[in-house]
């Protein structure tokens, strides 16, 4: 058999795995190694779910058998693997016509994929629940579009953050495009942080794929809970680092975490949260960086603390607070 047709064999016993009642942990945690083996692994696991959902169910790999007990009293009904043998002659049909460079891929009408666009204001947090059980929380000032089609579910993210509790659904691949950077899950929890040109990506439960749209040959970086990557968009490479569980769920509990960041990633975050600007008023001040942990609540407060953390005064106006080294 071809290499097409072994992978195609294998993507469809990890569907019917998957889609099983005693799927565990362990089992999610193998089906990613195997994604991450080579992408024609994941080429394949998607080209199946295109199928299953254009033909049937591949997944329902069993059946019924009523057969009578010997007393005849009562009905035995074992199950059977009846339709692994068409399991298999698909998984060699599918791979001889993708050999053949034959893509089976349903064309949809137009209202087949469901876009819907969540956004946010100054200072507003929003918890979002999608259709298939998936929870989003948007930051501040964030806008996210979603886009639900048979063979994904897909979201876009513009200059935004928010904290994803994915539904498991092996059918449909959760997808995230945040610049130049992909996120794929199945189901899991993780927060996605876009701003100012920067991707950062932060586990808090389960195994997420995240790799460049720009180099798709290019190994994704596969991230376990407790690991964030970082990024900046236009670069090659990225920095994987342990993150603590606090950081990631911090900003959603009113608390804003930072290791080593520059003051005017601190000064963005506020204008995300209030109406009246900060503005660095000197270069020595955007020079400054901080690590620390600001609790968010009145304005003024939060200036009183970052002058306590960092050599900085603060002069407020009707119009913008401005903020200067000291």
């Amino acid at each position: 058999m071809t290499r097409a047709g072994n992978d195609i064999d294998a993507a469809i016993d990890w569907l019917v795995r998957l889609q099983g009642p005693s799927v565990s942990d362990a089992d999610w945690a193998e089906f990613d190694a195997w994604l991450s083996v080579s992408p024609e692994n994941a080429d394949a696991y998607d080209k199946v779910l295109v199928f299953d959902l254009e033909f049937g169910p591949l997944s329902r790999s069993i059946e019924p058998v009523v057969a009578a007990r010997p007393d005849h009293d009562a009905l035995v009904i074992p199950f059977r693997p009846a339709r692994r043998a068409w399991l298999w002659s698909t998984g060699t049909a599918l791979a001889a016509a993708f050999v053949a460079g034959a893509i089976l891929v349903p064309m949809y009408g137009p209202g087949a994929a469901r876009e819907t666009v969540y956004s946010t204001g100054v200072g507003e947090r929003k918890t979002v629940a999608l259709e298939d059980g998936t929870r989003i929380d948007l930051n501040a000032a964030s806008r996210i579009s979603v886009r639900f089609t048979r063979g994904e579910r897909h979201v876009v993210m513009g200059d935004s953050q928010a904290f994803f509790d994915v539904a498991k659904d092996p059918k449909r691949p959760f997808l995230i495009d945040a610049g130049d950077t992909r996120v794929r899950v199945v189901g899991t929890a993780f927060d996605v942080r876009r701003r100012d040109g920067s991707v950062a990506v932060a586990v808090q439960r389960g195994l997420v794929e995240v790799r460049p749209t720009t180099d798709r040959a290019a190994a994704p970086y596969r991230l376990k809970p407790g690991q964030g990557l970082s990024h900046v968009e236009g670069k090659a490479g990225a920095r994987v680092a342990a993150v603590e569980t606090g950081e990631i769920t911090s900003w959603r509990e009113g608390r804003l975490i930072y290791r080593d960041r520059p003051l005017s990633e601190i000064a963005g975050d506020m204008n995300r949260l209030f109406d009246r600007p900060v503005k660095l008023g000197d270069a020595r001040a955007a020079s400054m960086r901080l690590s620390g942990v600001l609790i968010v609540d009145r304005q003024d407060a939060m200036i009183g603390r970052l002058s306590n953390l960092l050599p900085v005064r603060a002069t407020t106006t009707q119009d913008a607070v401005v903020i200067r080294a000291r």
